[in-house]
């Protein structure tokens, strides 16, 4: 094989190399945003919705989590599971007009969930952690349940994962975690 054709050949793959690894760093954050996992729930139903958060940085780590729930679909039962070095505080807002649940008038109901770290603990770059909600009974009356989050890094950095699905169904640049909602069974 000639000098030339070789170095042609050489120049062609450094160019679909570098072309390959351009198209997956441009893809990764697509892959790390905040995530509800399982993506899906019976409506009507409870379930254990863990919202996962990554660390997208190189240098910080995540040291709170905040999860808004919808205030056109309250939840009247919400519950954290422990985390070591984690403390979640819940805050609640008046639902109006009231529901009745079990025999009951409920007039007010989770709003958002703040988990924070202790000192000293952090999501590290590279890392992952879930932070489990048991939720319920969840909406009869959507197909999905939308879960805005507030992520905060210890240098000070705050990335809101707010952005409601697309109509035309791509993804925005900072998607909020949800889970679709199905029929419960024998609906």
């Amino acid at each position: 094989m000639p000098s030339s054709t070789r170095r042609g050949a050489l120049r062609a793959g450094i160019v679909l190399a570098a072309a390959c690894a351009i198209t997956l760093v441009g893809a990764a954050p697509a892959f790390a945003h905040v995530t509800a996992q399982p993506g899906t729930a019976e409506q009507g139903g409870y379930a254990v919705i863990a919202l996962r958060v990554p660390t997208e940085s190189d240098t910080a780590g995540t040291v709170s989590l905040q999860v808004t729930l919808p205030t056109d679909h309250p939840i009247t039962s919400v519950r954290t599971t422990p985390r070591p070095g984690w403390t979640a505080t819940m805050e609640k807002a008046t639902i109006d007009p009231p529901i009745q649940s079990h025999g009951r008038t409920i007039t007010e109901a989770v709003r958002t969930v703040t988990w924070t770290a202790d000192p000293g603990v952090r999501i590290g770059p590279g890392e992952f952690a879930d932070f489990p909600l048991s939720l319920g009974p969840l909406p009869t009356d959507t197909d999905q349940l939308v879960l805005p989050a507030v992520q905060t890094y210890d240098d000070g950095e705050v990335v809101a994962w707010d952005q409601p699905p697309a109509a035309d169904g791509s993804e925005p640049e900072r998607p909020a975690p949800s889970v679709t909602l199905t029929p419960a069974a024998g609906d």
